[in-house]
């Protein structure tokens, strides 16, 4: 008598079922994009400030406007600053920059203004006081002893130095004048034009002439004459023009 055949059991326990075994077919997985709700969301741009921008150009045209545009500079820089920081928009180094150059160039021009109305004061004031001025050279002497006989003459060894600036096309007065003979300096301001100084010394050298035209045009011309022989000459074109003259040796 036999006995009926057993079902095949898994030594773990486990029983395998009998037929055919289907897989489920791969699906594949949607891929979510980062972002809220699955979505990419693209990041918000950023503004650069209209106001940063025209105060670095109001900066660098101030080197064209005479410093006008840079006192704009400073106003706008400040204020666009103000707005970056409550707004979070770009352009806070050109507003920075704006500010630096119209601060830097207002205050430079300011200067440049101030030194060129003193000269013109200084020159008005002496052309008050002195009206009546005798057309000519005006001279002086310095260091020259009488001689006998009533003549004034260099001593022997002594060589005789003159300073002189005169003015063409409209120039006729000096507002400051400057010259130096071996370590002596002087200084004369108001001068009307031509000028001439004259003096004496063993030993002048080095010698130096500066003059500014105190007028709003013309020329002036520089020279030092030592023995009657001119050995420096410069010329300042233009209104307050400077011309510049040194003589180290002769």
């Amino acid at each position: 008598m036999g006995y009926p055949p057993q079902p095949s059991q898994d030594p773990y326990g486990q029983q395998h079922q009998s037929g055919p075994q289907y897989q489920q077919p791969y699906q594949p997985q949607p891929y979510s994009q980062p972002g809220h709700g699955g979505g990419y969301e693209r990041p918000p741009e950023t503004k650069t400030n209209g106001l940063a921008v025209a105060a670095l150009v109001t900066g660098l045209t101030g080197f064209l406007t005479c410093g006008f545009t840079s006192i704009l500079a400073v106003i706008f820089g400040h204020v666009a600053l103000s707005q970056i920081r409550r707004d979070g928009t770009d352009g806070r180094g050109m507003a920075v920059g704006g500010v630096v150059l119209g601060w830097v160039l207002t205050g430079s021009w300011l200067l440049f203004w101030a030194l060129s109305w003193t000269g013109v004061i200084s020159s008005f004031l002496y052309a008050a006081a002195s009206p009546t001025a005798v057309a000519g050279p005006a001279r002086s002497r310095l260091d020259v002893d009488q001689q006998p006989g009533g003549t004034n003459a260099p001593a022997q060894g002594d060589q005789a130095v003159v300073f002189e600036v005169t003015g063409d096309g409209g120039a006729t007065s000096i507002g400051t004048l400057t010259y130096m003979s071996g370590l002596e300096l002087k200084q004369e301001s108001g001068v009307p034009l031509p000028y001439t100084k004259e003096l004496t010394s063993s030993d002048p050298f080095p010698l130096s002439l500066i003059a500014q035209n105190a007028g709003q045009g013309g020329t002036i011309t520089c020279r030092i004459k030592v023995a009657g022989k001119v050995v420096r000459e410069s010329t300042g074109t233009g209104a307050y023009g400077v011309c510049n003259v040194r003589a180290d040796t002769p």
